[in-house]
């Protein structure tokens, strides 16, 4: 989503000063706001130029003068979305593992019942996307 609406408010200038700029009506800059719909290029330009910014300011690509400490990384805006802020990369991880961990132990009960069902190593091989020899080697190990 674009930052026109917070660029705007920072500089105390209201939808009806973008919507004259644009010649469109102010209810046209809410839904820009909101993205319900995109600018054009030439809106672009022309906000670019009226609030003294760049495009990838107002597209949020970039904000001005930041840093590179004050800019959070790719790996902070990722991390910040899989996991909550509360959890730490460590305690991350070992939820991780453990999630696998239990996933493969849930993956080996279903092996082992398959073929105790009868079904053929090679075709459970072929579901599972496991490799026969280890479907053989799980089973051996029963």
């Amino acid at each position: 989503m674009n930052h026109l609406k917070s660029i705007r408010k920072k500089q105390n200038i209201s939808q009806a000063d973008i919507a004259d700029l644009l010649g469109i009506k102010p209810a046209a800059v809410s839904k820009y706001e909101t993205g319900r719909v995109p600018l054009s290029e030439e809106a672009i330009e022309k906000i670019c130029q009226f609030l003294n910014v760049s495009a990838d300011e107002l597209l949020g690509i970039s904000t001005p003068n930041a840093s590179a400490q004050e800019t959070p990384s790719m790996f902070s805006k990722v991390m910040g979305q899989i996991c909550p802020g509360s959890v730490t990369m460590e305690e991350y991880l070992y939820m991780l593992l453990n999630t696998i961990a239990t996933q493969k132990k849930q993956m080996d009960q279903t092996i082992r019942n398959l073929y105790s069902c009868g079904i053929p190593t090679n075709t459970i091989a072929r579901v599972t996307a496991i490799a026969e020899e280890q479907i053989i080697k799980l089973l051996k190990s029963m």
